[in-house]
C-alpha cells in the first residue's frame, strides 16, 4: 500500500472518529489535557473565563447523582491557588450542533447544587460580540467560548513556551484545525440565505423579516470568525452602543441590506493603518475589501504618494489606490470573486479578508507602530 495513504501518528489522532459523540469526547479530552499540561495556555484560557491564576486540574466524564440517574458532564476544570478553588463544569458540541437546553439546564442546576463557579460551554457558535457571563440566581454562571477562540489562544501561546510545550500545543492545534474534528466550522450562511436573496431580487424583502435579520446576524458572526481566523487579536469594529446591544447593529445591517442590497462591516487590528472594511453588494455580486490610510502631515503631495507606493510595491496588480481629501488619506481597495451558495459565499469572504490582510494591510506601516503579521504556514482556523 502506498505511503501516501498512511495516517501520521499524532498525539491526538483524527483517524477513527466515528460520529458526533466520538468527536465531542475526543475534542474535550484533548483540550482539557493540554490545558493542564501547558500552564501558559491554561492560564490564558482561565483568564478568559474569569478564573484565578493557579494550578489547573482537568477531568472528563465526572459522574454526579441527579435524582435517580447518574449524570456526567463533558468535563470539569478545577483551578487552585492557595486556599482559593475555582471549579467549572464543561459541556461541548462540535460541527453545527448546539447543546440541548435540557442538558444545559441540568449542568446549571448541578453547578448551583455543588457550589461550583461556572458552566463552560464550548461550540462553534461565534457571536458577533464576545458573549458576557450569564449569571443565574444562585451565582452559578454560564461562560460561552468558541473552538475558534481556543484555537487562537493555543496558536498565541505556542510562541511563548519551551520546545516540548510548543510540540504539545502543535498537536492540539493540528487536531482542532483538521476538518474531521468538527471543532472549527463556519461553513454556510444558514437556511435564511437563499430566501433572503430571492426576496431581495424580487424587491419584497423587508428589514423586519426573519430572513433579513437572520442574514444580518449571520454576517456579523462571519466577521467575528474571520477576525479570529487572522490570529492577530483582531476584533469586529463596533460602536459602544452596538457592543452593549448587538441587536442595534443587526437592525441597521438589515435595513441597509433591504435599502442598498449590501452587507458591510469592519475589523479592527491593533497597530494597523486603519480598519479593514468588507463590503458585499448582493445585487451586483461584488465583494471588496479596503482600508483608509492617513498620510504623513508633512511633505509634498508627490512625496506622500511615493510613500504609499513604496509600501505597496509587492501588492497584487488588482489593488487600487484612491486619493482622499487632497492627499490627506488614501483608500486602498481590492475586489474579489464572490462565491455562490451558502458555503461558497462564506469561503469567498474568508479568503478575501485573509488575502487582503496578508497582501496589503500587514505591509502598511504607520509612523508609530509595526503591524502584526500573520503567522506563516499556520492556518489559524483551518480550511473550510
Amino acid at each position: 500500500m502506498a505511503a501516501e495513504s498512511w495516517h501520521a501518528a499524532r498525539l491526538v489522532p483524527t483517524s477513527g472518529i466515528d460520529g458526533a459523540e466520538e468527536r465531542e469526547r475526543r475534542s474535550v479530552s484533548a483540550l482539557l489535557a493540554v490545558l493542564a499540561a501547558v500552564p501558559e495556555f491554561g492560564a490564558a484560557v482561565a483568564a478568559t473565563l474569569g478564573a484565578p491564576c493557579g494550578r489547573i486540574e482537568t477531568f472528563v466524564d465526572v459522574p454526579f447523582r441527579v435524582g435517580d440517574l447518574v449524570f456526567a458532564p463533558g468535563g470539569l476544570i478545577r483551578v487552585t491557588r492557595g486556599a482559593c478553588r475555582w471549579t467549572a463544569l464543561v459541556e461541548v458540541k462540535t460541527g453545527c450542533d448546539a447543546i440541548p437546553a435540557d442538558r444545559l439546564g441540568t449542568c446549571l442546576s448541578l453547578a448551583r447544587e455543588q457550589g461550583f463557579d461556572a458552566v463552560v460551554t464550548i461550540s462553534n457558535e461565534v457571536p458577533a460580540v464576545p458573549a458576557p457571563c450569564l449569571p443565574t440566581v444562585d451565582e452559578a454562571r454560564r461562560l460561552q467560548i468558541s473552538w475558534s477562540q481556543l484555537l487562537c489562544k493555543a496558536v498565541a501561546a505556542r510562541g511563548a513556551v519551551n520546545e516540548d510545550r510548543a510540540w504539545i500545543l502543535g498537536e492540539l492545534i493540528g487536531y482542532l484545525e483538521h476538518p474531521r474534528s468538527g471543532t472549527v466550522a463556519f461553513d454556510d450562511m444558514g437556511e435564511a440565505w437563499e430566501p433572503a436573496r430571492e426576496a431581495l431580487a424580487a424587491g419584497t424583502l423587508r428589514a423586519e423579516d426573519h430572513a433579513a435579520t437572520e442574514v444580518a446576524a449571520r454576517f456579523d458572526e462571519l466577521l467575528r470568525f474571520a477576525s479570529l481566523r487572522l490570529g492577530v487579536e483582531a476584533t469586529p469594529a463596533l460602536s459602544r452602543k452596538e457592543s452593549v446591544d448587538p441587536a442595534l447593529r443587526t437592525h441597521a445591517l438589515a435595513e441597509r441590506l433591504v435599502d442598498e442590497g449590501t452587507l458591510t462591516g469592519a475589523i479592527r487590528i491593533p497597530g494597523s493603518a486603519g480598519l479593514l472594511h468588507v463590503t458585499v453588494d448582493l445585487r451586483a455580486d461584488r465583494l471588496a475589501c479596503y482600508v483608509d490610510m492617513d498620510t504623513p502631515r508633512d511633505g509634498r503631495p508627490a512625496t506622500k504618494a511615493n510613500w504609499v507606493e513604496r509600501q505597496l510595491r509587492n501588492a497584487p496588480s488588482t489593488v487600487r489606490v484612491e486619493q482622499q481629501q487632497e492627499l490627506r488619506s488614501f483608500r486602498i481597495s481590492q475586489e474579489f470573486p464572490m462565491g455562490t451558495g451558502r458555503a461558497g459565499f462564506v469561503g469567498s469572504v474568508l479568503t478575501a479578508i485573509t488575502t487582503f490582510y496578508e497582501d496589503v494591510v500587514q505591509n502598511i506601516r504607520t509612523r508609530s507602530a509595526a503591524v502584526p503579521r500573520m503567522r506563516s504556514g499556520e492556518a489559524v482556523a483551518g480550511a473550510l
